[in-house]
């Protein structure tokens, strides 16, 4: 087993030298400086939530790393490894000012080793539904595997491959959107019935301005017309753009944070001189679950 907090006490024990333990399962665990590991370029993770990291910086000061990152060495470097999976533990480890990092080394391909970031973010639910759709795309066109070999590998039917991949056709804007988590993956489809982007944008700004549900977007998406008499005059009678007072900065400024805290839709409403109200969206049961856990961790339903 991997002695507890391994990375943080043991740094000042035996300096720079690496340590080498089994696991479980027999493997061998370096103890690395961090120095000479480096992220893997391919990550499908490219957002990283700041909340989470400094929770999880807070605790490796604490303990150390508890569990290796796992790594591969580096191709024509000698003595530098490359990250497949552990990024956010490996960058915890920086900040948390450590000198080394427990790591299991295995030689592994490019394909594998995208495969196990791929699925070690989906099944920690770290990846936004632009990165996940990016890193199926790219192991369907850069390593030759068919949906249904992929859905098999990964655990996922074909039509969530195939759905999830739709969402890459949407515009950057809207993609935008989807990823700070301001309309949902659901959203995202439903406008990618729309045949022409500016109808996408004006039902995405539509659907943000009057919360509706993946189904009320649905049935204006497959009605033009419809979406054009209730959406666009309401575009149209907007205000034109006022100087922002302090207050709504700071009401605006929060929701985004909690956007990007919780990764789902946040409202934040004033209403009368001294209240408001927040609102947090949730699109399935898993969805809830997770949030539950960030907001009330330890308590059971």
């Amino acid at each position: 087993m991997v002695k507890k907090g391994l990375g943080s006490g043991l740094d000042a024990l035996f300096g720079s030298k690496p340590i080498i333990e089994s696991n479980a399962s027999g493997e061998k665990i370096l103890l690395l400086p961090l120095q000479s590991v480096s992220p893997n370029p391919n990550q499908p993770r490219r957002s990283f939530d700041e909340g989470r990291l400094a929770e999880l910086t807070a605790s490796v000061r604490e303990q150390g790393i508890l569990q290796p990152i796992l790594v591969r060495p580096s191709a024509g470097k000698p003595g530098k490894y490359e990250i497949v999976a552990g990024e956010r533990r490996y960058r915890a480890a920086i900040q948390a000012e450590l000198k080394h990092i427990p790591a299991i080394v295995k030689p592994l391909e490019d394909k594998t080793t995208l495969e196990i970031a791929l699925i070690e973010n989906i099944q920690r639910q770290d990846l936004n539904p632009l990165e996940e759709a990016a890193s199926y795309r790219e192991l369907l066109d850069n390593y030759n595997y068919t949906q249904a070999q992929l859905a098999e590998k990964l655990g996922k039917s074909r039509v969530y491959l195939a759905n999830t991949m739709r969402l890459l056709a949407l515009p950057e804007d809207i993609g935008r959107l989807i990823t700070a988590g301001r309309i949902s993956a659901g959203h995202g489809r439903a406008l990618l019935m729309l045949d022409n982007a500016a109808d996408q944008l004006l039902l995405a700004d539509y659907i943000m301005e009057q919360g509706l549900s993946v189904r009320q977007a649905e049935a204006l998406a497959r009605e033009p017309e419809l979406l054009h008499r209730q959406a666009a005059p309401a575009a149209e009678k907007k205000q034109p753009s006022r100087p922002a007072k302090a207050e709504d900065l700071l009401l605006n400024a929060v929701g985004e944070k909690l956007r990007e805290r919780l990764q789902t839709k946040v409202q934040v409403q004033k209403r009368g001189k001294k209240g408001g109200k927040i609102t947090l969206e949730y699109f399935n049961d898993e969805e809830l679950e997770r949030l539950l856990e960030l907001l009330l961790p330890g308590v059971e339903f």
